[in-house]
This record gives C-alpha cells, structure tokens and sequence, in this order.
C-alpha cells in the first residue's frame, strides 16, 4: 500500500509538535509502539523457515521475532527525539529537518545491525517513476522525499487558522508532492526501447519448483538427479522456443536446494559441459564452490565450449541460514547449525563476458545490499543478476520484499536486472524499475528475454560512481544541525 507512506508519519509528528514535551520514556515508548508495528509486521515471514525448516515451535519463533524488533525500535525512539528536539528550538520550521533525521537514522540502522531491509523507501518500489530519484541518491532519497511529504503537510496543517484547512494541508499536500514526483520521474524516462538492430543476448529463465525439505536443506541423492531432470527438461523446453537466431544465448537456472558441486561431482560438472555444448548456450547455475578456504554458496558460468569462464562465491551470507555468527565468542554456537549449510564467504567480485553483455552475479538476499551489485557495475557489469530461492519463506511476504529490493538495484545502477527464483518471483527488471513477466509465486515457469546492447558502453549513474554520498550529506547535515543548536544554546 504505497500510497500510505506519503502521510504515514503526519500523526506522530503533528503529536511531537503540538506536545510542550514529551519525556525520553514517552518518546521512547512511541518509538517501541511504532517500530513493532512496522517491523514486527513487516518482517513477520521470517519465522517461517524457523518453525518448518528449524524445528521451532511456532509461538517460540513468534516471541523471538521481538528481539529484532526491539533493537531495531532503538532507531525509531533517536529519530522521534531527534524530531522533537528540532521542533523545540526552531519551532514549527524545526519539522522540516525530521526527513534529514529520518535518512541519517536509516543509515544508521543499516550500519550497526548490517541490515537495511525495507528502509521507508523500499516502499515505492512498485511505482517506477517515484524512485527514480534512486539514480543519484539510493533509496536514501526515496525515504527523504515521502518523510518530506509529511513533514510539508505538517508544517502547512500547523499555519493554518481554519480546521478545514488543516484538514486539507494534512490531506493535500502529500498527495500534492507525490504527484510532482510522479511528473519529474515519468519525464526522466526514456520513451524509446534500445535499438532492435543493435548486439544482443538472448536469456533464458528456468523457474523449477524444487522443493525446500528437511533441516538443512539438504536433499538426498536419489532427488539431486531428479531435481536436476526438472532442470534439464524445462531448459530443453524454453530453448526450443528460441528462433535459432546466432545471437549468444544465457541460460539462467536459480538458486537452489539441489546442492550439486562442479568442483566435487566430476561426472555432473562433464555432463553440465556437455549440455552447454550441444546447445550452444551459456550457462549460470548455483552450485557449492569448494576452495582452500571450504565450501561456498557460488554461482558458476559455463560457456559453449564447456569451459568454466567463471565462478562467483557469495560474500554476504545470513545469519543462522548460511553461518552461525559469534561461534568463535561463545562455543556452546557450535553446536547449532545453519539451515542450509555452513559456509565461508567469497572476497571477489566477478563479472562474465557472455557476448556483448558482461554478466554480474549476486545471490539471494545481496540485492538488499547496494555496495555488492554496485561494486559489480563498477567492474565493468553491464547485465545483473541475481538469483535466489525464496521457497524458504513459504506464501509471505518475502518473496515480494525481495523483489522491491532488486528493482531499486537495477534503477540505483542503470543496469537491466534479471532476477531468476526457484519458486518465484522471477522477471526482468528494467533499469528504470519496470518488472516484466514476472512468474506466480511456487509454479514451474521458463521466461526468455531479448537485450539489445549498443556498441557503446553504457555510463555510470551517479549513485553507481558515488555510493551513499546522499546519506552522508544527511547524516553530516543531521550533525551539524546538532553541533549548531547546542552552540546556541550555550550561548543564549
């Protein structure tokens, strides 16, 4: 529901600004109430893989889902006393630094915790022109502009003699600003496609339902090479859709539970060389790295030749689904597994010439972290994707969640972004935000797209070359604000 952040926040700062003051315990406590609302609610669908995949007894995984919650409340309480604190020296025009406040607090929530899931602006993800804004800021820019949106109408309810008038501003003015935004990004959009004549990839989707079982996800033999047969037999299928055009072909299967090694399974690593040669296609397929280092959740590509060209090892693992953290600091962690498995992260960042794109890929839940495909770009990706298995969280929220995540990656970085699930959602993602095919949620699906790449390289956006430098400028500004009515008021 979209539409519902642009005033989300109107109450509470109308409150913060109509109190003469509000305590640290009661600010807190509408902090604690705001943030288990949201955060409560909205990640809810992570008790899922506990309770089917970890053997948690439901209302155990519930009452556990308040930890999160609490500590992520602790950002919510410093910006509503930030807020107040603004109002109470500048007065009514103090509301307008709530949405600097707001930025710097997210960014602070993604730092310390090294999570930034679902920050405000995440929220407008399904509308594409609301964020294109995303190109130069990030989605620190978004949640600017929809706090901004409050705060305006906060300002204008407050100057207002008549009731019906606040009404309006309260109303009015929110609505008034997103349609401004609406404007400014349908106009930074291109009306044309790339050219048709221009070099082109044609990529190919496989969405196989294979199904999450057990604790650790780990499937006995007999079912990898069944799982693999589903593999093979909708890949056979959608390539034979394809017009036999010479155009380079990529072949995209997801992430998934099958956990096959190209680098222990001599015979399936051959046989997956084999298929890549008698198609003619590029291969990308999630598969368990072995390195000196262990065992690694990776992503390889497997030319036409059957050559291995390239092999990406994820950096960013989860917690408790991927590692254990603080297993070296208390030793009785050791003992509790990962749900699907214990692995090492990677270090490098590897891109992949398949034709006249250079494919990035990242896996799972690394599109809720910018740095990982923007480092990607900056390497010289032109086509990013991400590949993931959300059959761990069942029919929640998740898998949607996830999606609005890499469609504020493929804007941040002007990319085109393919995202391929093994229960769903897959789809393309344009690099203004537009999801197309996207696949039903635990369906067998095949998807193929077109991408023409003209001779030239594409640019890098802002954000690409310069990162957080909005949230920064935030968080500087925040503290200056800080420094300057302290100063004034040791001086008055």
């Amino acid at each position: 529901m979209w539409i519902l952040a642009w005033g989300a926040w109107i109450p509470l700062l109308l409150r913060l600004a109509t109190r003469s003051a509000l305590t640290p315990r009661q600010t807190f406590l509408l902090g604690l109430g705001v943030a288990l609302i949201f955060f409560y609610g909205s990640f809810s669908w992570l008790t899922f893989p506990i309770i089917h995949y970890g053997g948690v007894p439901a209302p155990l995984a519930y009452m556990l889902l308040l930890i999160p919650a609490l500590v992520l409340s602790v950002f919510v309480f410093v910006f509503l006393r930030l807020a107040r604190w603004g109002i109470a020296r500048w007065g009514k025009r103090g509301v307008f630094a709530a949405p600097l406040f707001w930025v710097a607090s997210e960014w602070a929530r993604a730092e310390a915790t090294r999570h930034g899931w679902n920050l405000l602006g995440y929220s407008q993800a399904p509308v594409p022109e609301l964020i294109q804004i995303a190109r130069y800021t990030g989605v620190w820019g978004v949640s600017f502009l929809v706090l901004l949106a409050s705060a305006l109408g906060v300002f204008l309810a407050m100057n207002a003699a008549r009731r019906r008038m606040r009404a309006i501003a309260i109303i009015g003015v929110p609505l008034a600003l997103l349609g401004i935004v609406f404007l400014l990004g349908r106009m930074a959009r291109p009306t044309e496609e790339r050219a048709r004549d221009a070099p082109a990839v044609r990529i190919f989707a496989v969405q196989p339902m294979i199904p999450v079982v057990g604790r650790g996800a780990g499937l006995r033999a007999p079912d990898v090479i069944e799982s693999l047969n589903r593999h093979l037999r909708l890949s056979e299928r959608v390539l034979a859709e394809d017009e036999g055009d010479q155009e380079p072909r990529l072949l995209i299967w997801p992430e998934s539970p099958m956990n096959l090694s190209l680098d222990e399974d001599e015979a399936i690593a051959a046989y997956l060389a084999e298929f890549s040669r008698r198609h003619g296609v590029y291969l990308l397929l999630n598969h368990l790295g072995k390195t000196a280092r262990g065992w690694h959740n990776s992503a390889a590509v497997i030319s036409p030749r059957g050559e291995r060209i390239a092999d990406y090892h994820k950096i960013r693992l989860l917690e408790f689904g991927e590692y254990v953290p603080g297993r070296r600091l208390f030793p009785f962690l050791k003992k509790i597994p990962a749900l699907a498995g214990d692995f090492v992260p990677g270090r490098d960042y590897v891109v992949a010439d398949v034709g006249p794109a250079r494919i990035g890929t990242f896996i799972c839940f690394e599109s809720a972290f910018p740095e990982i495909p923007r480092a990607l770009v900056r390497r010289g990706a032109t086509l990013l994707v991400n590949i993931s298995n959300d059959g761990w969280f069942g029919p929640t929220a998740g898998a949607r969640q996830h999606l609005q995540h890499a469609i504020f990656r493929a804007v941040e970085l002007g990319r085109p972004l393919v995202r391929v699930t093994n229960s769903g959602i897959t789809a393309l993602i344009t690099p203004y935000g537009d999801v197309r095919a996207e696949t039903p949620l635990f369906q067998e699906a095949t998807r193929r797209w077109r991408l023409g790449y003209p001779s030239a390289s594409p640019s890098l956006t802002m954000y690409a070359r310069f990162g957080d430098l909005f949230a920064w400028l935030c968080v500087a500004v925040s503290l200056g604000l800080l420094a300057w009515g302290r100063w004034r008021e040791g001086t008055a």
